[in-house]
């Protein structure tokens, strides 16, 4: 079979745009990275272990935050990124989060407390070779604002 000129070059264009815009998949297991995270003026953690289970749009994690005191604080959630409302149990109380992807690598998340008086908004991206995650949030609450980032290493 005789090749035509365009068709190489065709089809490697469908192949490519079949992949492109397909978001990065997340799951696997991230440990937080203190010395490259920044604080501000919120108290930093010991540890941060994460679980995340992660086939678009679903979303699940787990995992345990470990406090200067040695405390063990565990977390959860399962949801989507999907602009739907889901029950979360943050440190601010019970609430609802939105998750909606802003690009490839990209998703944010609004929480909301079920009495109003707390937000927190974070951006979670994931670096181009998938071994980064760094989480922006910003925290609103009657005790002030606070924000801080978070950079996660998969292991």
């Amino acid at each position: 079979m005789k090749m035509t000129p365009w068709l190489v070059p065709a089809i490697l264009l469908v192949a490519w745009g079949a992949y492109a815009g397909q978001p990065a998949n997340i799951t696997g297991t991230w440990c937080l990275n203190l010395e490259k995270s920044s604080w501000e003026s919120k108290p930093q953690p010991h540890a941060v272990m994460l679980i995340i289970e992660h086939q678009e749009p679903m979303l699940e994690y787990r995992g345990q935050v470990t406090s200067p005191t040695d405390l063990v604080r565990d977390f959860a959630f399962k949801g989507a990124i999907d602009g739907k409302r889901y029950p979360m149990i943050r440190s601010m109380g019970p609430g609802t989060a939105v998750l909606y992807r802003i690009n490839d690598t990209t998703f944010e998340s609004i929480f909301r407390t079920d009495d109003g008086a707390g937000t927190e908004t974070t951006r979670t991206s994931v670096s181009a070779d998938g071994r980064r995650l760094t989480r922006k949030i910003h925290n609103e609450s009657p005790q002030g604002n606070t924000s801080w980032v978070e950079i996660y290493e998969r292991r």
